[in-house]
């Protein structure tokens, strides 16, 4: 029955199923480590690298020892290769793991049901992630991928006893704030095309979203909101590892579903209150996590130098990529 059931669901092209919503692809190329006291310098077109580890050891070609994406609320299998067929182009040493998320884990499921239903990625990583050095870029999309990577970091302090090993956020799209217009919106692209269930389904969903949200204005309190708590949850030190640890947010000003003003607001915060160096990328008009179809060089580049970022000594702060013409490498901070 179990076998029969994660047969059943949904693929990415090239993954096998780790679990329920848990889907991995390994490394298309064996990657090469040396000794810790080795020191090489590597070019990407972007920016000069070196390496020194204080571990064992460390990659030669200085990839993420994991690309971990937590996408977006039920994002297509279809769509998310899209973003996993770049990250093997760019990065073909790193295994992926891929966590997805559906509108039953936002506003049906309590935090530690989704806790215990991601805890087979944890063996996962501890195998791909065992050196003392080890560095995982995290790409998380939107609030569901967002809320998943949170649920994420907390099964693996529970269950290590340590912060999961982050070398770099990518954050899409992500995160906002409560917003009502914006739930409804969010809850509309869930459903399925068909006409018929989507009708009634609107009509439930936004008896549901209208009733939950008085609930939690009026009762339970606006802070204790899932997207609100995962936003705090974001910056949570006790979490991640924040200091020194660069960070993108991607967002749009024509974005219906998550208003870009929120996501510019967490990224000051983080730079601000931790020392963050985040970078902000705001697109003028792509859709919710479809930014990458407006400008896909712009896209990935952000994401390389993001990861490449970790070893550049720039201090907390903001980057805005369109006004300080960012072209690829790190700006001044402001």
């Amino acid at each position: 029955m179990g076998n029969e059931s994660l047969k059943s669901r949904p693929f990415i092209p090239g993954f096998s199923c780790l679990a329920p919503s848990i889907y991995i692809q390994e490394a298309q190329q064996t990657p090469e480590y040396v000794p810790s006291n080795y020191a090489k310098s590597t070019y990407s077109d972007t920016s000069a690298y070196t390496a020194v580890t204080t571990a064992t050891t460390r990659r030669i070609d200085g990839s993420p020892d994991l690309i971990l994406l937590t996408s977006w609320t039920g994002a297509l299998p279809k769509h998310i290769s899209k973003y996993t067929a770049a990250y093997t182009e760019m990065y073909p040493y790193s295994p992926i793991m891929v966590i997805t998320t559906s509108i039953d884990d936002l506003t049906l499921r309590s935090t530690e049901q989704k806790t215990t239903a991601i805890a087979p990625a944890i063996g996962f990583i501890q195998g791909r992630t065992g050196r003392y050095d080890s560095k995982i870029l995290l790409h998380a999309f939107s609030e569901g991928g967002s809320n998943k990577a949170v649920c994420l970091a907390k099964a693996y302090l529970q269950c290590t006893g340590h912060v999961i090993p982050i070398g770099a956020y990518i954050f899409d799209s992500t995160p906002g704030t409560p917003r009502f217009n914006q739930n409804v919106a969010a809850f509309r692209r869930s459903l399925p095309l068909n006409p018929i269930i989507r009708f009634f389904g609107m009509i439930f969903g936004f008896l549901v979203l209208s009733l939950t949200w008085t609930i939690f204005c009026v009762f339970i309190g606006y802070e204790n909101n899932t997207i609100t708590k995962t936003r705090r949850a974001l910056n949570d030190e006790s979490l991640w590892p924040l200091k020194g640890v660069p960070r993108t947010y991607v967002f749009s000003e024509a974005d219906d579903l998550i208003w870009w003003k929120d996501v510019e607001e967490h990224a000051e915060m983080s730079a601000q209150d931790l020392g963050v160096t985040s970078l902000v990328v705001r697109y003028k008009k792509s859709g919710h996590c479809g930014h990458v179809r407006e400008n896909e060089a712009y896209y990935w580049s952000a994401v390389r130098q993001t990861w490449e970022g970790r070893d550049v000594e720039v201090g907390g702060g903001i980057v805005d990529a369109r006004r300080d013409n960012w072209r690829g490498e790190w700006c001044n901070m402001i």
